[in-house]
């Protein structure tokens, strides 16, 4: 049986594998290890280490659930670029945690998205090394927070101050976000200054809380926003309508001290090939195996019709697309706009695919379940556009990932039918004309 048929599922088997390898192809010892572990599913060598060697010590003393975590970046001044990837570990999966569309409502998650049932990763490149790691870190933070707590993140500000007013917020507020405890429906508003700005302002702070009816607590666990540099966590919540927070001081002094960039253990390693989880390709393998099912016909019963403010009849797939399935395709197509605005082979058509699903959505939903200012974000708004002229090979790589994973999206959400096929084909042309930018 020839070696290439072969595929590990252990570092021996992967190191023996490698062996037989290095004979048959001629190739240096490291060349073989990372062939082999390439047939194994993985990235690398390095990357089949981290996941297998961490398995049995995990089965031990850390029970749970492992999700990545990960950042590209590209060094403004040199024009080096890399990825750092993190594993971190929770007692549930992220995604009972947290839904994709509410990493939104956080400052440290709301520029991840879902690469896989164990894999988030950042949408836009940061600006070094140490900011991508910087990222990749308050992000395991906040999920460690809502891992102990079991509370989520949330935009209703007005639920968590006195009288549903900002203006009375506690005096020295600084790095704030709401938090909503699905259980009892109740809010708590975590505060987070530097505590050297705080400091004077006990008597204040304490004035405040007594006089509308208040209470701050001080858990020892350090924070999510910056305890590396001085940053300290409040908990503060109404005392009669808010979250009780004693138990969630309580649980989030059972952690242990907050991840930071200094104590860096992560996988930094080149920008191409993509990270792929392991979760990812075990969905991946199972999607393969599974018995296709036999598509519906194709036709026009497959789609429905509307009419199009100053363009006129339309088609659309018959069904919708999830609102959070929406908001990944969106934010896929915002980051390839973002890139390209002088390559009008691939800004028009993304642009003229954005614009046609956003009509779409509004027919998929009403007001009631798509609030406009949820709607607004969906397509549009994007933000930190580069304007460039030209793209190094990994970014437009990148891109040309992200147009496949937003048609593999639509093709498992949509119905075969001439409006879809119509969309995808400018998917194709956005991405060839991409593979052909110099």
């Amino acid at each position: 049986m020839s070696s290439e048929s072969i595929r590990p599922s252990t570092m021996d088997g992967i190191k023996r594998l490698a062996k037989s390898l290095k004979i048959e192809r001629g190739i240096q010892h490291t060349q073989a290890l990372d062939a082999a572990a390439q047939a194994a599913g993985f990235q690398n060598f390095r990357h089949a280490g981290n996941v297998l060697r961490a398995a049995p010590q995990t089965q031990r003393s850390r029970p749970g659930h492992s999700v990545f975590l990960t950042s590209y970046w590209k060094d403004r001044d040199g024009g080096e670029t890399g990825r750092e990837t993190l594993t971190t570990w929770l007692s549930v999966p992220w995604g009972d945690l947290i839904t994709p569309l509410q990493l939104q409502n956080h400052r440290a998650l709301a520029d991840f998205h879902t690469e896989g049932p164990d894999h988030l990763a950042r949408e836009h490149l940061q600006s070094s090394q140490s900011a991508a790691r910087r990222a990749v870190c308050a992000a395991a933070r906040a999920l460690h927070f809502m891992d102990a707590t079991k509370l989520r993140p949330s935009k209703s500000y007005s639920r968590a101050f006195p009288s549903g007013r900002s203006s009375n917020a506690v005096p020295g507020r600084d790095h704030y976000s709401i938090w909503y405890d699905r259980q009892t429906k109740r809010y708590l508003f975590a505060d987070e200054p530097y505590e050297s700005a705080v400091e004077g302002k006990e008597k204040e702070r304490d004035t405040w809380a007594k006089e509308h009816g208040f209470t701050i607590v001080k858990p020892e666990w350090a924070g999510m926003y910056a305890p590396d540099v001085g940053s300290r966590l409040y908990l503060i919540a109404d005392e009669s309508k808010g979250i009780s927070l004693q138990p969630i001081a309580a649980a989030l002094d059972k952690l242990p001290s907050p991840i930071v960039e200094a104590a860096w253990d992560g996988e930094s390693a080149p920008m191409m090939p993509f990270f792929v989880s392991p979760g990812a390709i075990v969905k991946a393998a199972a999607t393969k195996d599974k018995p296709e099912m036999p598509r519906k016909s194709g036709g026009q019963r497959n789609s429905v019709g509307y009419v199009q403010t100053f363009v006129g009849p339309q088609r659309r797939p018959k069904g919708r697309m999830p609102i959070e399935t929406h908001a990944q395709v969106g934010r896929l197509l915002k980051s390839v706009l973002e890139d390209t605005y002088y390559r009008k082979g691939v800004y028009n058509r993304v642009d003229a695919i954005r614009s046609e699903l956003d009509e779409w959505t509004q027919r998929e939903y009403n007001h009631a379940e798509l609030p406009n200012e949820q709607f607004f974000d969906l397509y549009y708004n994007e933000s930190g556009s580069m304007f460039s002229r030209a793209l190094a090979e990994a970014e437009r790589e990148r891109h040309v990932q992200s147009l496949a994973q937003a048609k593999i999206l639509l093709g498992e959400h949509y119905p075969d039918c001439p409006p879809l096929r119509s969309l995808l084909k400018k998917v194709d042309a956005a991405i060839k004309s991409l593979q052909d930018w110099n």
